[in-house]
């Protein structure tokens, strides 16, 4: 199921986690990133393509990974979600109206983040934020 996004996560960085659950959460955060990256390089074509075609990446590896047999309503909203923020990030095309695009997809992916943290890994929000600090 996530199989993909741990071998590329397996192959760019030192720690290794077999946890699929903690790589969902990574890879909230590696599109979080990306899309900040856009958003302060927005001006800049060569450095937004490239960071929207990782972030479009990563997103489809979250899409990839919804089980839509077991997830029933919830697990439909949320492939439809990753589908149509693919889309709209797929067609920013460097028009100041693209940064809405960019800033309304790190708030889903955010709140998203959020919710797996505090219901899927069973972390309170304090202790999720505590050790995003300080792995900064």
């Amino acid at each position: 199921m996530y199989g993909n996004a741990l071998n590329t996560y397996r192959r760019n960085s030192v720690t290794t986690i077999d946890d699929p659950k903690k790589v969902v959460k990574l890879l909230f955060e590696a599109a979080i990133k990306e899309l900040n990256f856009i958003k302060n390089h927005y001006n800049e074509p060569l450095i937004r393509g490239k960071h929207i075609g990782k972030a479009i990446a990563i997103i489809g590896e979250l899409q990839a990974g919804v089980n839509l047999e077991a997830g029933g309503e919830a697990a439909e909203f949320l492939y439809g979600l990753y589908g149509a923020m693919i889309r709209e990030l797929s067609r920013l095309n460097g028009h100041q109206k693209g940064i809405e695009t960019v800033e309304r997809s790190i708030r889903y992916l955010q709140e998203l983040k959020k919710i797996w943290v505090e219901q899927v890994l069973n972390q309170p929000q304090e202790k999720a934020i505590s050790q995003e600090e300080t792995q900064k």
